[in-house]
């Protein structure tokens, strides 16, 4: 008898374990294998207030952007942007992964291991020629620093560079030791880690509306 009632357990084990698997909530891949890339700068009002500026947005803003796709993650052909001294942009990363879902509100979910550096290549700094403040926020509403969203203000005329944006995934406990002002940092590897993302695009910073014709 006991034989008997130990065959009937596993046999009821083996009918019902399928049914019960259906309802284990399926582990969330990871999105941060980033398949589509694009910043996007929009112009707006910055406006001083004591020791910091309040951002607002405008009618009719201008509004450029590049797209970056590929293995290489390269922006497309012929993309060449222009940014006006004395302007500031809402500059933004949107991102999707390899399935084409949006993955930014990732790197903001995971904000203790990510941050973006700002940069002129070769790595140099690009702090003076531009300002630039994070302006992220967290589920809670609070402030965080990742650069998913931040303000780029033009402070100066230059020829010709490439921009490199650089999205660090950072080693555990790295994050406390960056602060705002690394937004520009060239020697950014020494907060170690791995790029998310390395996207680099040509920008001319124009104090005239007549160099936008070239």
């Amino acid at each position: 008898m006991k034989q008997i009632n130990l065959f009937i357990l596993a046999i009821s084990i083996l009918f019902f374990a399928p049914s019960c698997s259906k309802d284990d909530p399926t582990p969330e891949e990871d999105q941060e294998e980033v398949g589509t890339a694009k910043l996007v700068f929009t112009e707006v009002e910055r406006e001083a207030h004591g020791d910091h500026y309040d951002y607002k947005d405008i009618n009719n803003p201008e509004v450029v952007e590049a797209i970056f796709e590929g293995e290489k993650m390269l922006p497309k052909e012929g993309t060449h942007l222009h940014l006006d001294v004395g302007k500031t942009y809402r500059l933004e990363l949107f991102a999707t992964d390899f399935a084409g879902r949006e993955t930014r509100q990732t790197f903001i979910d995971r904000h203790d291991i990510h941050q973006a550096f700002i940069l002129k290549n070769p790595t140099t700094s690009l702090e003076g020629t531009l300002e630039y403040v994070y302006a992220d926020r967290a589920a809670d509403n609070n402030r965080v620093n990742v650069g998913v969203t931040g303000y780029l203000t033009v402070v100066e005329k230059t020829e010709t560079f490439v921009l490199r944006y650089v999205l660090r995934h950072l080693n555990p406990g790295v994050k406390e030791s960056i602060t705002a002002d690394d937004w520009s940092n060239p020697n950014f590897t020494q907060f170690t880690g791995a790029n998310d993302l390395d996207l680099k695009v040509e920008v001319h910073l124009v104090d005239d509306e007549h160099e936008h014709d070239h």
